[in-house]
């Protein structure tokens, strides 16, 4: 997808809002994703970000009863407030952390169109400008805590599964994901059980560093239930 900035009309239109397109990898050093949208000079960054996030905000506003048009409308506007207001996000553990405010303005966003038929509202935002940036401490709404943190882990994990070997991966799925011991797992690829330990180790860092790109959250890092 050609990178438009948000607010564009375009920007959403006649996509799968479904899946993220195909995206730049993380790079091989460890500045995060958000860490290059706050820089505000880096449109691979912000192609980047689009492509992974308007599925996940797309979903969500489905799942709250939007039909397609209102859902890509709302998509459209979450976008725009993130592309204005991220350089005031400042991470801290304390406070929330990136899911929780992209939760919040998403859930906004939502009750802002739910509520346009009942009185007029003003523009994007409604009026919270720079409020919108302090939302990272509002209260998690757990369907959304659930939705975020599957598509992320997933995402991860599709991301990066073209890095490594067929046998590694089936380690990794076998043993971490599937809970089966390395020794079975050696057996199977005829593989001694040190070769199985190490292939695990690499994929669950590598997954955890993708984890950290993405989100600047590396706690989110857990095995699925």
């Amino acid at each position: 997808m050609r990178f438009k900035r948000p607010g564009s009309s375009s920007l959403c239109s006649g996509r799968d809002m479904t899946r993220p397109l195909r995206s730049a990898k993380a790079p091989s050093t460890h500045v995060t994703l958000l860490t290059r949208l706050r820089a505000d000079t880096d449109a691979d960054a912000w192609t980047t970000f689009v492509d992974l996030y308007t599925p996940l905000v797309y979903r969500f506003c489905r799942s709250r009863n939007l039909q397609d048009a209102d859902a890509r409308d709302v998509t459209q506007q979450v976008l725009a407030i993130v592309h204005r207001t991220i350089g005031k996000f400042e991470y801290d553990r304390g406070r929330g952390r990136f899911r929780n405010w992209l939760g919040a303005v998403t859930s906004h966003e939502i009750s802002r169109h739910q509520r346009k038929e009942r009185r007029p509202v003003k523009g994007v935002g409604d009026g919270w400008g720079d409020d919108m940036a302090e939302l990272s401490s509002a209260a998690v709404d757990p369907k959304w805590a659930e939705e975020f943190n599957g598509y992320i882990f997933q995402l991860a994990l599709s991301r990066i599964r073209p890095d490594f070997e067929p046998a590694v991966w089936q380690a990794f799925e076998m043993t971490w994901m599937g809970d089966a011991k390395p020794r079975e797992v050696a057996a199977k690829l005829s593989k001694p059980s040190a070769w199985v330990y190490k292939a695990r180790y690499k994929v669950i860092e590598r997954l955890r560093q993708e984890l950290e790109f993405l989100t600047s959250d590396a706690a989110m890092f857990h095995k699925p239930a």
